[in-house]
């Protein structure tokens, strides 16, 4: 294994910290600006592109909506209006940002629907089959792109090491985004399923099971935020980059969570910047070129921090594995 720029050699090294971690990504992108054309790219696409709607599919989404919930007058009015907005804005394009595993897009959550040049042409996706074929589709290739992004990025925190075959990563990158998909349908009906049978018995019941749906949601996703990671950088398969991922933030947990607190924190603060120029604007662009560097330094963070306390914890373990000398 090459030799960590971040974890000494003598025994009892401290781990990289958090903000060490960001600064060390701040100093790689800054030093290799071109790290941010990804995300500009589908900004630009999603931006100045074809608009794929899906109004027809939104349509019969909201009536069976009303006809469920049982809702009249004004709350109808507001859901009707809610769900129209939506539709007029939603891009099936957008689905190639599979935040946060693949490339991050400041455009993709916006939906523009403006652009300098004009008023976009949207194409109608009328069948919902064909619509899902497409989402699921432009998903799997955002997530191989993604893992492409995150190889260049790795690459940049690590530019000794030998990074693993890119293609692969990107077929283990989008076999995630699979297990994680049936594991938030399987987790999401169970939750459901609890909380009816509870809200029966008592709604206080139901509320209590939904809280612990929710926090159980919250922390799979912070034990397993670090796969990526593993399969881009350390050539790792889903499963076992899974594993190290809950073992890394088992031993880490209170930074783990205070550097993703601190990332995502950061990450909406500045959307809130980003969202000021209105999409009709040329300095829209300004806002993606900010969005770019500022969300690619944050992911290429990430990969600093995983890499010195992987690197930490697997010195610590072969310091204590050492048999004792005389």
């Amino acid at each position: 294994m090459v030799e960590s720029v971040f974890v000494d050699s003598q025994a009892g090294s401290k781990p990289i910290g958090v903000l060490a971690a960001f600064a060390t990504g701040f100093d790689r992108v800054a030093a290799r600006p071109l790290l941010i054309i990804p995300p500009l790219l589908i900004d630009l696409l999603l931006w100045l592109g074809p608009h794929f709607r899906t109004a027809g599919i939104f349509g019969w989404v909201q009536d069976q909506a009303l006809r469920s919930s049982g809702l009249a007058g004004e709350q109808a009015a507001l859901v009707q209006e809610s769900i129209r907005s939506l539709s007029e804005r939603f891009n099936l394009l957008s689905s190639l940002s599979t935040l946060p595993f693949g490339v991050p897009s400041l455009m993709a959550g916006r939906m523009p629907v403006l652009n300098p040049l004009g008023q976009a042409n949207p194409l109608e996706v009328a069948q919902p089959g064909l619509a899902i074929l497409l989402w699921l589709s432009l998903s799997a290739l955002g997530l191989a792109f993604g893992a492409y992004y995150q190889h260049w990025i790795a690459q940049a925190i690590a530019s000794e090491a030998e990074l693993g075959s890119t293609w692969k990563a990107a077929i283990r990158m989008v076999g995630f985004g699979f297990v994680l998909f049936i594991g938030a349908i399987a987790t999401a009906t169970s939750v459901g399923l609890a909380f009816g049978v509870a809200s029966l018995i008592l709604p206080l019941f139901g509320v209590g099971v939904l809280y612990l749906g929710l926090i159980l949601m919250f922390w799979l996703a912070v034990y397993l935020a670090f796969t990526p990671h593993g399969i881009v950088r350390y050539n790792l398969g889903v499963v076992r980059a899974m594993l190290e991922s809950i073992v890394l933030v088992r031993w880490n947990l209170l930074s783990t969570v205070g550097f993703l607190l601190l990332g995502f924190g950061a990450y909406w603060l500045m959307g809130l910047i980003w969202a000021l120029p209105a999409e009709s604007s040329w300095f829209s662009m300004l806002a993606m070129i900010g969005h770019g560097f500022v969300s690619t330094t944050l992911v290429a963070g990430s990969y600093a921090y995983y890499q010195g306390r992987r690197e930490w914890l697997e010195q610590a373990r072969a310091v204590r594995s050492r048999p004792p000398t005389a």
